[in-house]
């Protein structure tokens, strides 16, 4: 598998909402999709929780092609109890189809925490109105100089870049169709290459990222 030049992340309102979301769920048996940028596993309560990383390049523990339409995550039914998938749906044509294996191998009152980035935040809606694209919009493939989203591959390659935009409606009405029920919604304050407002500042449906546990229904 080609190595990928990742993203940095940095610690902003979003990892630290995530985290307290992740701390409130407990779960023993948990799975990470999409966690080669950035992945929570550091927050293992003990020695008891099993963390499973699958993405569709390395660093993770199971490689697993996420944008198939035909996606099947290689996991027996009931697998996990928690299912964490952030900064991931954003990028697939069919995200409706990992929600739906997401949906299978959870166990009954299985729970998953998602998050987007808010095509309807405020700093978006700045970027619109002064005729810019803002950063993360989708963007699929394009060069690095046209706003893209994507990784690096290497010799120029790009691949995996932001396909589908998403707001709050459109994601609580998708998670729904997968028949999610949300329990907990949370925004990440304003972002803009720093933290410019912070969480508490900011609903979910104007902030930059909107975070979502939701409940197996």
């Amino acid at each position: 598998m080609t190595s990928l030049k990742r993203h940095e992340v940095f610690r902003s309102d979003r990892i630290r909402v995530t985290e307290g979301m992740i701390r409130g769920v407990g779960a023993n048996r948990v799975l990470e999709v999409g966690a080669g940028d950035y992945s929570f596993d550091y927050m293992k309560w003990d020695n008891s929780v099993s963390w499973t990383r699958t993405d569709f390049a390395p660093p993770c523990d199971v490689i697993c092609n996420l944008g198939s339409e035909r996606l099947v995550l290689p996991f027996d039914d009931a697998s996990f109890d928690f299912v964490i998938c952030t900064e991931v749906l954003e990028h697939l044509l069919w995200p409706q189809r990992l929600l739906a294996e997401a949906h299978r191998v959870l166990s009954a009152n299985g729970k998953i925490l998602v998050s987007i980035p808010n095509i309807a935040s405020l700093s978006y809606r700045a970027a619109w109105m002064l005729g810019r694209v803002p950063s993360c919009a989708a963007s699929g493939n394009l060069p690095p100089e046209l706003g893209s989203t994507s990784y690096s591959k290497g010799d120029n390659e790009l691949v995996g870049g932001h396909v589908i935009d998403f707001n709050l409606n459109r994601i609580l009405r998708l998670l729904e169709l997968v028949r999610f029920a949300p329990m907990a919604i949370k925004g990440s304050g304003i972002i803009w290459h720093r933290q410019v407002l912070p969480s508490w500042m900011v609903p979910a449906s104007f902030a930059s990222n909107i975070i979502i546990l939701g409940l197996k229904a």
